[in-house]
């Protein structure tokens, strides 16, 4: 039965769905042009209702990525790529805030048919954002991303079917009651399932073995969609994860956790290190920090959820910094091909410091919120008692060879200029105030991280 508290806890919900509607109304008339606006208004209204929707303090971490979600969605939004026309636009924002709204419900799934249904739709969306602002994805690579995600949304159906042969319930509680009250249940009984319903969720995060796909989607649609795809998906996704995993307690579990993380750095490493585009190497850089946090997810400790907690803030806004950054070159034809962008420090000093910031910030560099979130992250993985020196060997191998392709990165910027042209670092405003304010957050946070971290450290206390 419904009741008033209940609803509550899904106004920031119900008023991005209401701004897909004035959405689609506008759209037959002539207020388009305000399409923008109304999209980023409906979005930091949810934001703000976010903070007035919390009831029970076992759900702070999903609020924690719904917040997260909203603010990254607001951020991408304001990079500016293509120019499109009006109804186009207003086309893409209904999408768009639609997109969201399936994420933050699959946040909210509490069983797997829901989270089925609600991945579903979001992947839908997600075919529709791909080709709407470029038309240079192919049918092929289309064919092929739609293709491997039913492939991945099966796995999540077989293993649910598993579990509910088991449990006789879909339901995540229910579950995790039954895997608590009963001790009778063999290896293959509970952990096979989990491993169906995690490589489909692995898809979704770009991680091992499900990784070829990324270097297809970066490579060849918009970049203020793949900002989207690298970010706000996997938010979704990893609150997911830590709500299924945590009836789930054993060491052989944790260990086929972590395997599959470190395979996907060590992939994204040597794909990287290959590698002479620059939308390539945020690709394998995502590939690298996913791969962080899936080792903080396995560990599943208080001290390593807090550490996983505390990188996805750090995450956020160096990423989407550094894709501001990269629309921003784009604009200046400098990424069309390799890193062909040399000498342009020299030209924009303001916009290469910034850009570089959010960089090297991926890379962990001190003074940066990467370089706060990687030593938590070590010291989480050194208080988790879990087979610690081997897997701070694989984490510390990763972090070094990331190092090289990063450097590349920023060592291009200082080199000389190989011509005569000059180089200009032509955007729009929006872009620059996008990597502007990511890069001062990515500072204040690596700054000032006490209070960052103690937020994270209450929130998941009641995980």
């Amino acid at each position: 039965m419904l009741c008033f508290s209940n609803m509550i806890k899904f106004i920031p919900e119900i008023i991005i769905l209401f701004s897909s509607l004035i959405q689609i109304v506008i759209s037959f008339t002539t207020f388009r042009k305000f399409s923008n606006y109304l999209t980023i208004i409906g979005l930091i209204i949810s934001v703000f209702f976010m903070t007035n929707s919390l009831i029970y303090p076992m759900e702070l971490y999903s609020y924690l990525f719904k917040v997260l979600i909203l603010i990254s969605s607001i951020l991408i939004l304001f990079i500016k790529t293509t120019r499109c026309k009006l109804r186009d636009c207003t086309h893409f924002n209904i999408i768009y805030l639609l997109s969201i709204l399936f994420l933050m419900m699959i946040i909210n799934s509490n069983d797997y048919l829901s989270l089925y249904l609600n991945i579903e739709l979001f992947s839908f969306s997600i075919y529709f954002l791909m080709t709407m602002k470029n038309d240079k994805i192919s049918f092929p690579e289309t064919y092929k991303y739609m293709a491997i995600s039913v492939l991945a949304s099966s796995f999540i159906l077989l293993g649910s079917s598993f579990l509910y042969g088991l449990t006789g319930s879909i339901n995540f509680f229910d579950i995790a009651e039954y895997l608590l009250t009963h001790n009778d249940s063999t290896f293959s009984s509970i952990i096979v399932p989990y491993i169906f319903i995690l490589s489909g969720l692995f898809f979704k995060l770009g991680g091992c073995p499900f990784i070829n796909w990324v270097l297809d989607i970066y490579k060849n649609i918009d970049t203020k969609i793949v900002t989207y795809i690298s970010v706000v998906p996997k938010l979704a996704i990893f609150s997911v994860l830590i709500k299924i995993l945590n009836p789930v307690e054993s060491f052989e579990f944790a260990f086929l956790i972590s395997v599959f993380a470190i395979l996907t750095g060590l992939y994204g490493v040597t794909y990287a290190l290959r590698s002479q585009n620059i939308k390539e190497l945020m690709a394998s850089s995502s590939y690298i920090n996913i791969s962080y946090m899936l080792v903080a997810l396995a560990l599943y400790t208080k001290m390593s959820l807090s550490t996983l907690l505390f990188y996805w803030v750090c995450y956020v806004f160096m990423n989407v910094g550094a894709f501001a950054g990269i629309v921003a070159l784009e604009h200046s034809n400098l990424t069309n091909k390799e890193l062909n962008f040399s000498g342009y420090f020299y030209k924009n000093p303001m916009f290469a410091i910034s850009f570089i910031t959010c960089i090297i910030s991926l890379l962990g560099f001190p003074l940066t919120s990467g370089f706060v979130a990687k030593i938590y992250l070590i010291s989480g993985v050194l208080n988790s008692g879990f087979i610690s020196i081997p897997l701070l060997f694989l984490l510390f191998c990763l972090m070094v060879l990331s190092v090289v392709f990063y450097l590349n990165i920023i060592k291009k910027s200082f080199e000389d200029i190989p011509y005569e042209e000059n180089i200009e670092i032509k955007t729009k405003s929006a872009n620059l105030y996008v990597l502007y304010v990511c890069t001062l957050l990515t500072i204040i946070i690596g700054l000032f991280p006490a209070w960052f971290i103690k937020v994270c450290e209450m929130i998941s206390f009641y995980i």
